[in-house]
C-alpha cells in the first residue's frame, strides 16, 4: 500500500516552462484527502525549490539538493556539507573550458562568473544573480552544499571534469547528466539516502513509497522505492530501471502515475 508519493520537480513535474499547474496542485490535494503523503526529491537547493513547495502545499519535509538537505517549511532541518579545497582544481579547470559553475552554500546559489548559460537563465528566469570566486581564506575554510558545472551544449568538455571528479575523495559523490553537466555533493547524499530519511521520520518504509522521476540523479531512487515509475520522456537509464514508464511526459505522467498506483485505473 502506498503511504507517500515522492516526485523529482524539473522533467518531471513540469518541463521547461517551470510551472506547477493547477492539476498538479489538485492531485497533491486528492492524495491528502486519501491519507496519502507528497513530498518531492529534486537536486535543486532550498532556495530554488522553496516556492514549489509552498504552491504544492507540502505539509511534510522534501529533498532537496540530490539528498544533501532536508527541508521544511522553507528552512533545512538536515543538510551535509562538501568542503571546497579539493575541489580547486575541478572549478579552476572548468572556469578555463569556459563552463558554468555554480554553487550552494547554506541553500544560496552564487555563480563563478557569468556566462552565456548563467545570462540566458538570468534574463529568464531572474536567477544566478549573485556572482563571488573564492578568496584564498575560503579556499581554505569554505563549505558548500553543491558544485555544478554546465558544460556549452557544443562543448564537449564534461568527460575531463569527470576524470576530475573521479579523483575526489569518498566524502565527495557526483552525477554526470549525458554530455552536459556534472553535480558535485557529499559522498554519501543521494536522492534515495534523502528519502530514507523521511521515511524514518515518518515512520513508514520504503515499499510504501511511490517515486516518480525522470533523470540520472533519479536510478538509485527509482529501484529502492517501492514502486519506481519514470515519465514518458525520461533518460533510458532511469526507464529500464523503472518498474512503469509512463504514456505521458511530466506531469501528465505524474498523474497517471498516481492515479494508476494510489488511486486504481478507474477512478
Amino acid at each position: 500500500m502506498i503511504r507517500l508519493v515522492v516526485s523529482d520537480i524539473d522533467g518531471t513535474l513540469f518541463d521547461s516552462d517551470e510551472i506547477i499547474t493547477d492539476e498538479a496542485v489538485e492531485l497533491v490535494r486528492k492524495l491528502h484527502r486519501h491519507g496519502i503523503s507528497f513530498s518531492l526529491a529534486t537536486g535543486r537547493v532550498e532556495s530554488m525549490a522553496n516556492h514549489f513547495a509552498a504552491r504544492l502545499g507540502l505539509r511534510i519535509p522534501y529533498v532537496a539538493c540530490n539528498g544533501a538537505t532536508l527541508v521544511q517549511d522553507g528552512k533545512a532541518i538536515y543538510r551535509e556539507q562538501i568542503k571546497v579545497k579539493p575541489l580547486k582544481l575541478l572549478i579552476l579547470r572548468a572556469d578555463a573550458y569556459g563552463m558554468s559553475i555554480i554553487y550552494s552554500q547554506n541553500g544560496i546559489e552564487s555563480i563563478w562568473r557569468e556566462t552565456p548559460y548563467i545570462l540566458a537563465q538570468r534574463e529568464r528566469f531572474n536567477r544566478y544573480n549573485s556572482e563571488h570566486r573564492f578568496d584564498p581564506m575560503e579556499w581554505e575554510t569554505l563549505a558548500i552544499d553543491k558544485l555544478t558545472i554546465m558544460d556549452d551544449p557544443a562543448g564537449g568538455a564534461i568527460g575531463q571534469i569527470e576524470t576530475e571528479c573521479r579523483k575526489l575523495g569518498s566524502e565527495y559523490g557526483y552525477t554526470r547528466y549525458m554530455d552536459r553537466s556534472i553535480e558535485v555533493v557529499h559522498g554519501s547524499a543521494t536522492k534515495a539516502s534523502g528519502v530514507e530519511r523521511l521515511v524514518a521520520m515518518l515512520g513508514i518504509g520504503m515499499d510504501q513509497v511511490l517515486f516518480i522521476g525522470d533523470h540520472q540523479n533519479d536510478v538509485q531512487l527509482i529501484k529502492e522505492a517501492g514502486i519506481g515509475v519514470a515519465v514518458a520522456n525520461s533518460t533510458d537509464d532511469v526507464k529500464k530501471e523503472a518498474d512503469y514508464v509512463c504514456i505521458g511526459d511530466s506531469m501528465d505522467g505524474v498523474i497517471e502515475a498516481v492515479e494508476r498506483f494510489c488511486f486504481g485505473e478507474n477512478e
